[in-house]
C-alpha cells in the first residue's frame, strides 16, 4: 500500500504532543493579519520534521519544546515569504512542480489504494510545491544584489583579511601504533611503552622513515611516515596542541590519540600569509555578493515580521 507523505497530511484531529484530554483546543497554530495557519498543517510539519531530524522519529525530551516552537516559527516565516512573493507577482516554476507531481503519481500507479486517494493527495502536493517554488524564487531575486564598486570591494577585503589569508601549514611525519579504543588499559600501556622505546631510538639517531615503515599502522608508513603539509586542526586537538609547541626538526614524546599512540616529527612550518588583493579579487567579489545577498534576505524577513500582526498559539511548547 502507498504511504502518503507526512508533508501532505492535513490531520486537524490529531492530538498535539502537549495536549491533554478535555483541554480546549485551538484550530490554528498562528493567525497572521487575520489569516490562520491551521493546526493540521502544524501537526503535519511536526511529523515531517521528526522524521527528518530525529532518529526513528523520536524527539529527545530535553529538545521537545524547542523543536515544537521552531516548527511553528518556520511555518510563520514561510507564510510571510509566500505572501510577499505573491505580492511581487512572482510565479512558481510550474514545469518543475508538474514534473514532481507527475513523478509521484507514476510512482504509485500500481498501488490499489492510489486511485481513490490521488484526487485528494495530488492537489495538496501541488500547492505545497508551488509555495516552495515561490519562496525559492523570491530568495533568488532578493539575493541578486548589485556588484560592488572598486572602493567597496577593497573595503571588504581590508575588513575581512582572515578570509584571504592562507592559514598556517605544518609538514608532519608520523609513526602510529594503532590501538583499538575498546582495548584494555594494559594494551594501551604496552603501546605507550613501545612508543617510548621508539622515541629513545630516534634520539640516538635512528632513521624516522625506516622506523615508520616497520612500526607505523598509518597509511603514511609506506612513505616513511611523511603526511605532507596540513592545515591547523586537521590532526585533531590532541595532536595540534603538541605540534603548536614544537620547533622544526623536533620529535614529540608519545601522544595518546583515539586511534592509538603517536610520535610526530615536525618537518616544516609555513606561517600564515595574506594574499594580495589582486590575487583574490574574484573570490572577494563572490564573498561580498554572498554576504550582501544574505543581509538583504535577512532584512526582508525582519521587515515582513515587523509589518505583520501575528498571534501565536504556544500551547504545544508552553
Amino acid at each position: 500500500m502507498f504511504a502518503t507523505p507526512s508533508v501532505l497530511a492535513a490531520d486537524a484531529d490529531a492530538k498535539l504532543p502537549q495536549e491533554k484530554d478535555g483541554e480546549e483546543r485551538l484550530s490554528y497554530i498562528a493567525i497572521i493579519d487575520g489569516e490562520e495557519i491551521p493546526i493540521g498543517e502544524y501537526v503535519s510539519a511536526l511529523r515531517r520534521g521528526m522524521q527528518q531530524r530525529f532518529y526513528h522519529g523520536t524527539i529527545p525530551e530535553e529538545e521537545q519544546k524547542k523543536f515544537y516552537q521552531e516548527v511553528a516559527d518556520e511555518l510563520i516565516q514561510r507564510f510571510l515569504l509566500v505572501r510577499e512573493a505573491r505580492r511581487r507577482n512572482i510565479q512558481p516554476d510550474t514545469d518543475a512542480v508538474e514534473a514532481a507531481v507527475k513523478g509521484y503519481d507514476e510512482k504509485f500507479q500500481e498501488d490499489p489504494d492510489w486511485a481513490a486517494a490521488r484526487e485528494g493527495v495530488l492537489p495538496r502536493m501541488r500547492r505545497k510545491l508551488e509555495a516552495d517554488s515561490l519562496v525559492l524564487r523570491l530568495e533568488e531575486r532578493v539575493k541578486a544584489v548589485e556588484g560592488p564598486t572598486e572602493k567597496e570591494l577593497k573595503a571588504f577585503y581590508e575588513s575581512n583579511k582572515d578570509l584571504f589569508t592562507t592559514p598556517e601549514r605544518v609538514k608532519v611525519s608520523l609513526i602510529l601504533l594503532r590501538v583499538d579504543p575498546s582495548s584494555t588499559g594494559e594494551v594501551w600501556q604496552q603501546a605507550s611503552e613501545e612508543a617510548s622505546a621508539i622515541v629513545a631510538r630516534l634520539a640516538k639517531g635512528a632513521d624516522f622513515a625506516e622506523l615508520a615503515r616497520i612500526h607505523s599502522s598509518d597509511d603514511s608508513a609506506q612513505n616513511g611516515g611523511e603526511m605532507g603539509y596540513m592545515h591547523t586542526g586537521m590532526l585533531g586537538d590532541a595532536a595540534q596542541k603538541v605540534l603548536d609547541i614544537m620547533e622544526v626538526g623536533d620529535i614529540s614524546a608519545p601522544v595518546m590519540l583515539l586511534e592509538g599512540v603517536a610520535i610526530f616529527r615536525l618537518d616544516d612550518r609555513v606561517t600564515p600569509e595574506l594574499n594580495p588583493f589582486d590575487a583574490v579579487r574574484e573570490r572577494a567579489e563572490k564573498l561580498y555578493m554572498r554576504e550582501m545577498g544574505n543581509k538583504a534576505w535577512e532584512a526582508l524577513i525582519a521587515e515582513l515580521y515587523s509589518k505583520a500582526k501575528i498571534e501565536v498559539n504556544d500551547a504545544p511548547w508552553r
